[in-house]
């Protein structure tokens, strides 16, 4: 049984920050995605990896709703960096991504494709989690 508290729209809340992901913050990923979000796999959230969807690098936060789980394989491609452009002086902008990149979209972890669109997994578990609940 997986207990958290989740906003309907920003997913998965906590109180507190650090760099790396506790048991609480993993366990909320999990419950969330109970498998790997990126489309068409099918790898459970306890075999996955815990992944910062704004990179901590570019100042993502390990917050509840920042977090996700992806397989080893998808948390390696996914495109955490992306073409940067000038957004402003001295200020860029993430670009498109190359091979896709993790977003939350109205309170769900959807694949951002390089195409534009917003794309979830189809798998029959990765209706069930938490956010899918509510």
């Amino acid at each position: 049984l997986y207990v958290g508290l989740f906003h309907p729209t920003a997913g998965p809340v906590n109180l507190y920050e650090a760099r790396f992901a506790s048991e609480k913050l993993r366990t909320l990923a999990m419950a969330e995605n109970l498998v790997c979000p990126w489309p068409d796999c099918n790898v459970p959230a306890d075999r996955c990896q815990v992944h910062h969807i704004d990179a901590h690098k570019h100042g993502g936060h390990t917050k509840p709703s920042n977090l996700t789980m992806l397989c080893k394989y998808h948390n390696g491609v996914n495109d955490d960096d992306g073409p940067r452009k000038k957004h402003r002086p001295g200020k860029t902008k993430r670009g498109k991504p190359k091979r896709g990149r993790m977003r939350r979209h109205r309170g769900k972890i959807r694949l951002h494709t390089p195409g534009g669109k917003l794309v979830g997994n189809t798998h029959d578990l990765s209706n069930m989690g938490a956010m899918d609940l509510i």
